[in-house]
């Protein structure tokens, strides 16, 4: 009998351990100490649709340029934002692919990816004068041909 007293006190500490020692580390958090690296947190990623470039030279279409961006901005003022920014990005991209007579279309590669994010993000900003956009990232870049089109 002292036998199963004995086990059912345990029973009863060890349950009331446990259920203190959860309420503590929820009201403290975690045991890990806080680093001071940068977060993450707060910050959105936005996707943008596709965007099709005509690219034209010398007055023939030479293909296209099917475009994915996606990008970083800030929750709170991309809520503040009074037009959608994903909108102002395409627009920029499209104006800047489409304007950019310095595109080779046989050594596409030659292409300075980052040079081109980072313009999309200042012009973007400076048009919703507001930094929202914090970073600007390239998902996906293709070109079709005028002729791969035709087959």
């Amino acid at each position: 009998m002292s036998r199963l007293f004995f086990t059912g006190l345990w029973v009863c500490v060890v349950t009331l351990l446990s259920a203190y020692s959860a309420a503590w580390w929820l009201v403290n958090g975690s045991l890990a100490k806080p680093t001071d690296e940068p977060t993450w947190e707060g910050l959105q990623y936005v996707k943008t649709e596709p965007i099709n470039v005509p690219m034209i030279r010398d007055g023939r279409l030479m293909g296209y340029s099917v475009l994915e961006l996606v990008f970083t901005a800030d929750s709170t003022r991309l809520k503040e934002a009074p037009v959608p920014p994903e909108l102002f990005v395409t627009d920029e991209a499209f104006r800047v692919i489409y304007g950019d007579d310095s595109i080779d279309l046989d050594h596409i590669q030659r292409y300075d990816l980052k040079a081109f994010a980072d313009g999309i993000r200042q012009k973007v900003n400076v048009r919703l004068k507001n930094d929202v956009v914090q970073d600007v990232l390239v998902d996906q870049i293709s070109y079709f041909s005028r002729d791969a089109m035709k087959q």
